[in-house]
C-alpha cells in the first residue's frame, strides 16, 4: 500500500534544527537528499513574479478609469489633513490610506486656496461633495493626472496583502499551499477592482489581516516583541477603516480559543496573568499610534461634549429640539430625537483617549450603517421603516438591506474556479484529518470571515457593495490552500494527479476570468451570473457603475464618426463639463428626467418632455432607477436627481455596453421611441414600474 504523505506541521510546531519541507538540500540523518523543486530562490521568484504581474495589471487598469464615487472626496480630504492639520473634512474613515494617497499630490501643488476660503470648507463638518466639485473645478488641467499620481501608491497595499496570504498559507500549508492562496489574491478580480482606487477598502484589508498574522504568531509564542508588533499593526489596521474595530473583541477571543484547544492547566494562571498584560500593552499601542496619526487633535475632550447622532453613542430625547444644519440629512434629522449618551452623567466628564474626529467619524459612519426611523420625518410611516441608503438587489430597488445581500453577492461577482476551490477546501476541512489544521489555527482562519459576514448581514443596512466584505477574501484564500495537502494525500498515483488536476483546473479558470475582464474590475461578474453585459440585473453602485467610465465614454464619443450631441446622465461625482476646461470640448445635455423627479427646475438644453431622437449615454445605475446627482452642461453645480428619473431607459434596449466599460449604456432613441415614452410626459402613468 502507498504510504500516505503527513501533513506538513505550522512552522512553530517543527524543530528548529529539522529543514522545512520541500526547502531541504539534506536529509535529517546528515546525508545528501536531492534538492526539491522548491528551492528558496524558486519559490521568492514565483512570489515575485505573481505579485509583479498583479501590481501591473492594477495599474493597467487605474490609468484607463477615471476617480469614482469615493475617490473624489477622498484625495482633498487627505490634502486638507497636510495643509490644514485638522481632520474635520470626511471623516468617515481614519486618515492613513487618504494620507499616504495624498502625499505625493500635495508635492504637486494643486490649487486648494479657493477651496479654503470658501462656504464648503467653515464649520465642523464641511460639505464633502462641495469640496470634491471645487477641487475639480480649481484643477481641471490636472485633474486626472493628479489622482493618477495618488492612485499609484494604491497597488502596494494589495502587493502587501499578498506576501501576507502566501506567507500565512505557507506556514500552515506548506510552499505549494501558500502559492495557491497566492494566486487566488493576486487574480482576484474584486481585490484587483478595489487595489487601484484612492479608497480604503483594499488597504484596510491588507493591513487587518497582516494585523491579525501577528497575533496568531504571538498565539504561537506569546513574547513582549511580538505583542509590540501585534499592537502597532493594530494600530495600523484601526488607522484604515473603522469597520476593523471587530478586531479589539476578536482578539481576545482567538486568545481564548487557543488556550481551550492546548488543554493545558498547567500554568494557566501565569498564562492568563501574561497575557492580560501583554493584551493591555497591544491597546495602548493601538490607540496611541491613532492618537499621533491625528496630531492628538481633539485628545482629552470631554465625552459629554461631542455631537453624537447614532443610536450606539446616544439616547432619545423627547420632544424633538431644533438643530442646526450639518449638510447631512440624516445627521440633521437624527439631532433632533438624539442627544449624547453620556451627558448628565458621571462619564460626561471623561477625557477621550481618541481623537476628535476619530470619535465623530465612527459615529458618522455607524449611524449611515443603522439608518434612522422613516417616521420621525413621515409619522405615517410604518415602525420598522428606515431612511437610509437606497440599496439594489436583483431589479429591486429601496430603503432597507437584505440579510442575504452579502451572499448573493459574493455568488454573482466571485469567479468559479475560486469558489469551487474555497468550497473543496471547507470539505477537506471537515472531511480531512490530515488537511485540517490545530482547532485554534482554524479559528484564527475562520473567525473574521464569519463576524464580518455576519454583522454586515445582520447588522446593518449598508448594502451597497461587495467591497463591505473584502476583509474576508485574505482568509478564504489562504485556507484555500488546504486542498494541496488533500490532493498530496491521495492513496493513489492517479488520484493525486486527478485532484491535481482539480486545483490546478479552478486555478485556471479563475485567472482566466480576471484576464478577460481586464481592465474592467469594477464591473466583474461571473459567468454563472450572465457576467458583466447582464450585472445590472443583479447588483450596481461601487458592484458594477461607481463612475469610472466617464473618461472612456469621452473616447468613444471621440471615435464616434457622427460627432452629434449626445445626452449624459452620470452616476458620479465628476461633472462632465471638465472637459471643457481641459480644453477636451464635449457636446452633450442632460437627458430629460421624468415629470416630479428634479427638485428644482433645470435650465440650459435640458427638456421637460420625452427624449428626442438621438444618442444618450445612462449609467446603469441611474437606469435601475437610484437617486443621485445629475450633471447638465449649463451648469457647475450637480442637480438633485429623485428616484426612477431616468428609468423610463429602462424599456429601450441599449445599443452598447462593452466599449464603454459595461457601467455606461448607450442608446439609440428612435422617433417611435420618443412618441411610445410620451405617455410619461402626458400623465397617463408616472414612471416605469
Amino acid at each position: 500500500m502507498a504510504r500516505r504523505p503527513r501533513r506538513p506541521a505550522p512552522r512553530s510546531e517543527r524543530s528548529a534544527t529539522k529543514p522545512e519541507r520541500g526547502l531541504s538540500a539534506e536529509a535529517s540523518d546528515g546525508s545528501s537528499a536531492p534538492r526539491t523543486f522548491w528551492t528558496p530562490a524558486r519559490v521568492w521568484l514565483v512570489v515575485a513574479g505573481l505579485l509583479l504581474i498583479h501590481w501591473g495589471l492594477a495599474v493597467n487598469s487605474l490609468v484607463r478609469e477615471n476617480p469614482t464615487v469615493d475617490e473624489v472626496v477622498h484625495l482633498p480630504a487627505g490634502i486638507t489633513y497636510w495643509q490644514k492639520e485638522t481632520f474635520k473634512l470626511y471623516h468617515h474613515n481614519p486618515p492613513l490610506i487618504k494620507l499616504l494617497a495624498a502625499l505625493p499630490v500635495v508635492w504637486a501643488g494643486p490649487v486648494m486656496e479657493p477651496i479654503y476660503e470658501s462656504t464648503y470648507w467653515r464649520g465642523e463638518f464641511p460639505n464633502k461633495a462641495g469640496i470634491a466639485h471645487e477641487f475639480a473645478e480649481k484643477n481641471a488641467a490636472t485633474y486626472f493626472e493628479l489622482f493618477t499620481t495618488a492612485r499609484l501608491l494604491m497597488p502596494t497595499f494589495s502587493v502587501l496583502g499578498g506576501l501576507i496570504v502566501f506567507a500565512w498559507s505557507r506556514r500552515v500549508f506548506g510552499v505549494e499551499g501558500g502559492l495557491t492562496s497566492l494566486v487566488l489574491w493576486a487574480f482576484c478580480p474584486n481585490v484587483l477592482a478595489h487595489a487601484r482606487l484612492v479608497t480604503t477598502d483594499v488597504g484596510a484589508t491588507a493591513l487587518g489581516v497582516g494585523a491579525t498574522f501577528l497575533f496568531w504568531r504571538y498565539l504561537q509564542s506569546p513574547t513582549w516583541l511580538r505583542a509590540s508588533a501585534a499592537g502597532i499593526a493594530l494600530g495600523l489596521a484601526e488607522l484604515s477603516k473603522f469597520s476593523l474595530i471587530l478586531l479589539y473583541g476578536l482578539w481576545p477571543f482567538l486568545w481564548l480559543a487557543h488556550e481551550l484547544c492546548r488543554r493545558e492547566l498547567e500554568g494557566l494562571s501565569s498564562r492568563v496573568t501574561r497575557a492580560a498584560a501583554q493584551g493591555v500593552w497591544m491597546v495602548v499601542l493601538s490607540v496611541l499610534l491613532i492618537d499621533l496619526a491625528y496630531c492628538f487633535e481633539g485628545v482629552g475632550d470631554r465625552l459629554g461634549r461631542f455631537d453624537f447622532v447614532s443610536k450606539m453613542l446616544t439616547r432619545p430625547v423627547e420632544p424633538p429640539r431644533a438643530y442646526v444644519s450639518s449638510n447631512n440629512q440624516l445627521r440633521d434629522i437624527a439631532r433632533q430625537h438624539r442627544v449624547n449618551r453620556f451627558r448628565g452623567t458621571l462619564l460626561a466628564g471623561v477625557p477621550s483617549p481618541l481623537p476628535r474626529h476619530y470619535l465623530l467619524g465612527f459615529d458618522a459612519q455607524k449611524i449611515e450603517a443603522e439608518a434612522i426611523p422613516k417616521r420621525w420625518k413621515d409619522p405615517q410611516a410604518a415602525e420598522y421603516e428606515t431612511i437610509g441608503y437606497p440599496v439594489y438587489l436583483d431589479g429591486q430597488l429601496r430603503e432597507t438591506g437584505w440579510w442575504y445581500y452579502y451572499f448573493l453577492a459574493l455568488a454573482y461577482k466571485v469567479p468559479e474556479g475560486t469558489i469551487a476551490l474555497v468550497l473543496l477546501s471547507v470539505a477537506v476541512c471537515l472531511c480531512s484529518r490530515r488537511a485540517r489544521l490545530p482547532c485554534g489555527d482554524e479559528v484564527c482562519l475562520w473567525a473574521v470571515p464569519i463576524v464580518v459576514l455576519a454583522v454586515m448581514s445582520f447588522g446593518t443596512d449598508i448594502d451597497l457593495g461587495l467591497r463591505y466584505v473584502l476583509p474576508i477574501f485574505p482568509y478564504i484564500f489562504i485556507s484555500a490552500g488546504r486542498v494541496v495537502l488533500w490532493s498530496a494525500g491521495m492513496a493513489s498515483k492517479g488520484k493525486r494527479l486527478v485532484a491535481r488536476c482539480v486545483v490546478g483546473s479552478c486555478l485556471c479558470a479563475t485567472v482566466l476570468a480576471t484576464l478577460t475582464i481586464h481592465p474592467h474590475y469594477l464591473a466583474y461578474f461571473n459567468w454563472a451570473s450572465g457576467g458583466a453585459e447582464n450585472g445590472s440585473e443583479h447588483l450596481i453602485d461601487s458592484n458594477l457603475d461607481w463612475g469610472q467610465d466617464l473618461v472612456n465614454l469621452k473616447r468613444w464619443i471621440k471615435e464616434d464618426p457622427r460627432r452629434e450631441p449626445i445626452g449624459i446622465a452620470y452616476f458620479g461625482q465628476i461633472n462632465p463639463n471638465v472637459f471643457a476646461l481641459r480644453q477636451e470640448g464635449l457636446n452633450w445635455f442632460l437627458p430629460p428626467s421624468l415629470p416630479g423627479t428634479m427638485q428644482q427646475p433645470v435650465l440650459g438644453r435640458h427638456r421637460a418632455g420625452p427624449p428626442e431622437p438621438g444618442l444618450y449615454a445612462v449609467s446603469a445605475s441611474l437606469v435601475r432607477g437610484l437617486p443621485w446627482r445629475v450633471y447638465d452642461s449649463s451648469r457647475w453645480a450637480p442637480y438633485e436627481a429623485k428616484r426612477d428619473a431616468f428609468g423610463y431607459f429602462r424599456e429601450l434596449t441599449p445599443i452598447s455596453k462593452i466599449g464603454i466599460g459595461y457601467s455606461i449604456f448607450i442608446y439609440r432613441v428612435t422617433s417611435a421611441d420618443t412618441a411610445r415614452l410620451a405617455r410619461y410626459w402626458d400623465g397617463v402613468e408616472r414612471g416605469p414600474s
